[in-house]
């Protein structure tokens, strides 16, 4: 019977590592502060999440990065880049007003990257994909309580632009203003107006699942 057991364990296990390889890697790159803009003052974001105004792109850069490294998908798997890694690429990467598939969006440029600076960096950290988040754009909406008592209190939308490259530096994707939604809030997360990152969390899910659905599309073509 532990013999069994044993044979069981282990057919168990190969499977979650096939399932894993199978898996395509995504390097997230995220945008630099420079292309986070926000409605709301950045004095009420800091004091809604603690902390201070130098602080508020930090503290948001990580809980989108966290948000990705934690999603759970049978095709694809999410890798954040490493700091010390992409360092060298930075001034690589510039942002400019674009268009995919005749839309318009703010899109990444990479022309500065030869193929080979561009390869590396995506096998470095053993990736098919790149996704840049190109634009992150909080702007200022409102939330209605349905019920007995409605109540209407300022909150935010979360809009991400991204693009997303295959290893051979072709693109695969490039959408604007896509919703970062959040699920509905209590009374309590409703007075954070959704700025406060614990709150994002779930929102974030929402925004990946959607990058996920754009992912499947030229897979299944």
């Amino acid at each position: 019977m532990k013999h069994l057991f044993s044979i069981i364990a282990i057919i168990l296990f190969l499977s979650g590592v096939a399932q894993t390889s199978n898996k395509k890697k995504v390097l997230v790159v995220p945008c630099s502060r420079f292309e986070f803009v926000s409605e709301f003052e950045i004095e009420t974001i800091a004091e809604k999440n603690e902390t201070t105004v130098s602080n508020v792109f930090l503290i948001y850069e990580k809980a989108l990065l966290n948000s990705f490294g934690n999603y759970e998908d049978e095709n694809f798997e999410f890798v954040p880049v490493r700091a010390e890694i992409l360092q060298p690429y930075k001034n690589l990467i510039k942002y400019e007003y674009g268009k995919f598939k005749g839309k318009r969006y703010n899109a990444v440029n990479l022309k500065r990257f030869s193929e080979m600076d561009f390869s590396n960096l995506l096998t470095q950290h053993n990736c098919d994909f790149v996704i840049f988040i190109t634009w992150y754009d909080i702007q200022k909406e409102a939330f209605t309580r349905k019920g007995k008592h409605r109540k209407r209190v300022k909150y935010a939308g979360h809009y991400l632009d991204y693009d997303i490259y295959n290893l051979f530096k072709q693109q695969v994707v490039g959408v604007g203003k896509t919703k970062a939604e959040a699920k509905e809030p209590n009374d309590l997360e409703a007075s954070f107006s959704l700025l406060r990152t614990k709150e994002l969390e779930n929102a974030y899910q929402n925004f990946i699942g959607k990058v996920v659905e754009q992912l499947n599309k030229p897979i299944e073509q």
